[in-house]
């Protein structure tokens, strides 16, 4: 531990390099109107005609600062109840305009899209940290987030709307924010806003401000400034969403009749000033979330699954705990544990939070409260998180959880620092991150608390982090995600990406990613677990947007005590050393179909084993999204061999972005359980829902009569309605 010691210490004194200044981004002015423009995409209302006209967007990728391949015209005007945003997006080839997806959320990466998009990001509090993102494509499908530095999460859904068109001369869009939707600080003098255009045929990305490759769009300190707004209101900050059910459920048990329920329920949401909401839940439902997918696990630990539901999801973002949100190594609170037992929901009663900003200080507050489920008598479970802007984009802050699914004592606090700058050595981003966590559960001996430290350097030619944590043999958060606890962790990845600059090689190759990853880990007297280098010869991205990558991954793997790895196969304890292959094709993003191809094979334990995924996409205008999804697993092993595979279906249909009908159909033979989840989804108006879901379940048997035994089936109608006085 001396050399990783060494080497952190040493890492860490880049920290104190001087930053100089960097070029001050534009300013822009919001227009107040007195009529409203009609949302419908087209651009033609008088109030257009009022708005100032930006048009200094300059290109990022592939060649920052210059000429965009396309003209794009920026106007905004405002009233006193929302904000309104126009784009017109200039194309010189309409019919080669991408426009593939209607689906809320949907064709989004943090680095491309599918579709052609307009990205707007704003900073209401210009605290330069967080922002909110709307997202719109040439058919007017949404997305919405919120952003923070250099990622973004689509964890919020707030109440707006778009249009879009598709004209003879490109594409435009409008957008209508209302100001009772986001939170805001009423006396700024200027808010945060930029604005991206990204064509993907051409991966060519353009921007408002932030014109540099290493200047994350996500990243509100890059921001232009809005001025001009003035005499805007929240209204009363109040929402009221009722919502009934009406579910129809049968278990296939000979002679029991299906079950029929009548329910309801409902949220309400306060705005105690403009940036900080209080919100109560009573009776809350989930019936619209998608199922979770099914994957394969070759490993001893289990696997992360997003939160999908959206009362956990709102004001999620505050609980990032240094940079763990939606950290597959550890989360001091990861919200799954409230309300699922054994991967089943569990009722809730009630939950109340509030969450936003006071001052400089962000607050997350957390309470629920769950109903009597299986045997299991109902659980209070509690979460806060608050923390700290400090210097220009940096902060500090507390966590802490109280209790645990399975009802004992378990309460956790911890305390964590962030560093970060996007101007060290003038230009580049660093960030370096401290944490500290303490565990009060029922273990009475052993090692409680949790500590690390972790620096990145995430540019676009050079990207190196290294992190070093420590995890007790007694710390085992309730309301966490800690997989494997009892270890030292120590990881290192360094990649080289550069982008030809000329020649015959810059017609064929984008960029290439040349990476090297070392992670170990070690039990807490410092011996040696695993030890993983990940090595990547050849990956890149094509000037058409495909990937190609070939891995060399050496593992060293000290098993502890015996593992089954498959049903009735268990390997003995013991060091195994193995080197596993990979290569990786997928085809663009863009194009109305898609192909994509992984095959992982060579040694594997005692033995050896093969690992093909395979993906097929068409899409069609929108209006329709198929994907089949297949992931085959051969082991053969001197302790017996094992096949594992999963089959998933998506189905997707869009009469509009706000009429939809979603499928999805699951089959892996490790449960031998075919499932399938359908859902509708039909806004009326923006908070105005309608969902009819679907799902039933069938389990393989060596049947005489079929081989699919049906284990049951649910029907749920629900109706879901917001009112803002």
């Amino acid at each position: 531990m001396p050399k990783t010691r060494a080497l952190l210490i040493a890492f860490f004194g880049l920290v104190g390099a001087a930053a100089a200044d960097a070029v001050a981004p534009p300013a822009l002015k919001a227009v107040r109107v007195s009529r409203a423009p009609v949302l419908d995409g087209r651009l033609d209302d008088a109030a257009w005609s009022q708005a100032a006209l930006f048009t200094a967007f300059r290109q990022v990728i592939p060649n920052p600062g210059t000429e965009p391949s396309e003209r794009t015209e920026l106007r905004i005007v405002y009233d006193e109840r929302a904000l309104y945003i126009g784009v017109l997006c200039l194309d010189r080839e309409p019919g080669r305009i991408c426009a593939n997806t209607m689906a809320h959320d949907g064709g989004a990466d943090e680095e491309h899209s599918s579709d052609d998009i307009v990205q707007v990001l704003l900073d209401p509090f210009l605290d330069k940290r967080n922002a909110y993102l709307f997202v719109v494509n040439p058919r007017g499908a949404r997305r919405d987030g919120l952003a923070f530095g250099e990622h973004f999460s689509l964890d919020w859904d707030g109440i707006w709307d778009a249009k879009a068109e598709i004209r003879p001369d490109g594409w435009s869009c409008e957008l209508e924010i209302p100001f009772r939707t986001i939170s805001f600080k009423a006396d700024l003098p200027s808010w945060g806003i930029n604005v991206e255009r990204y064509i993907p045929r051409r991966q060519e990305t353009i921007r408002l401000a932030g014109i540099r490759r290493d200047a994350y769009f996500y990243n509100a300190t890059e921001a232009a400034s809005l001025e001009g707004l003035t005499g805007i209101r929240q209204g009363l900050g109040l929402t009221f969403r009722p919502y009934g059910t009406f579910s129809a459920g049968r278990d296939e048990v000979p002679g029991l009749s299906a079950q029929r329920k009548f329910d309801g329920g409902f949220d309400l949401y306060k705005n105690i000033t403009p940036n900080f909401v209080g919100a109560f839940s009573y009776n809350t439902d989930f019936a619209q979330t998608e199922v979770d997918e099914r994957r394969i696990n070759l490993t001893r630990f289990p696997l992360y699954f997003p939160e999908k539901r959206t009362f956990f999801l709102e004001g999620s973002e505050i609980f990032n705990f240094a940079g763990s949100i939606g950290s597959e190594t550890f989360s001091p609170f990861f919200s799954r544990r409230i309300g699922l037992l054994d991967g089943q929901p569990v009722p809730l009663a009630f939950g109340a939070k509030v969450f936003g900003k006071v001052g400089d200080m962000n607050i997350s507050l957390l309470d629920v409260r769950t109903r009597d489920a299986g045997g299991m008598p109902g659980r209070n479970f509690a979460a806060g998180r608050i923390y700290q802007n400090i210097f220009a984009e940096s902060k500090i802050g507390v966590i802490f959880t109280s209790g645990s699914p399975d009802g004992t004592k378990n309460t956790l606090a911890g305390l964590d620092w962030t560093y970060r700058t996007s101007r060290f050595y003038g230009d580049r981003n660093l960030s370096v991150i401290g944490w500290y966590v303490y565990n009060w559960n029922g273990l009475a001996s052993g090692r409680h608390q949790g500590y690390g430290l972790k620096i990145d350097y995430p540019n676009d030619l050079w990207d190196i982090n290294t992190s070093y944590g420590y995890y007790g043999d007694a710390l085992a958060p309730g309301l966490g995600f800690l997989p494997r606890p009892g270890v030292q962790n120590y990881n290192l990845g360094i990649s080289y990406q550069p982008r030809p600059e000329g020649g015959w090689l810059k017609e064929l190759v984008r960029q290439f990613f040349m990476e090297m990853q070392f992670m170990f880990y070690w039990d807490l007297q410092g011996r040696l677990e695993t030890r993983r280098v990940f090595t990547a010869p050849l990956n890149l991205r094509t000037e058409s947007g495909e990937h190609i990558e070939f891995n060399i991954i050496p593992t060293r793997d000290v098993l502890p005590d015996v593992f089954e790895v498959a049903e009735g196969i268990v390997l003995p304890k013991g060091t195994y050393d193995f080197v596993n292959y990979g290569v990786q094709f997928s085809s663009a993003l863009h194009r109305p179909w898609m192909v994509s191809a992984e095959w992982s094979f060579g040694p594997f334990y005692s033995g050896r084993y093969n690992n093909a995924e395979l993906a097929f996409t068409y899409k069609f205008r929108g209006y329709a999204t198929i994907t089949l999804n297949t992931d085959f697993v051969r082991g053969r092993l001197p302790q017996g061999n094992f096949n594992e595979n999963v089959y998933q279906l998506k189905a997707d249909f869009f009469v509009s972005p706000n009429l939809g009908l979603m499928n999805y159909i699951q089959y892996d033979d490790v449960s031998r359980k075919l499932g399938w989840n359908m859902r509708l989804r039909w806004q009326i108006s923006p908070g105005n829902e309608i969902y009819f879901v679907y799902s039933k379940n069938w389990e393989r048997r060596w049947d005489p009569e079929s081989r699919f035994f049906p284990l049951g089936e649910r029907g749920v109608f629900k109706i879901q309605f917001s009112v803002r006085p």
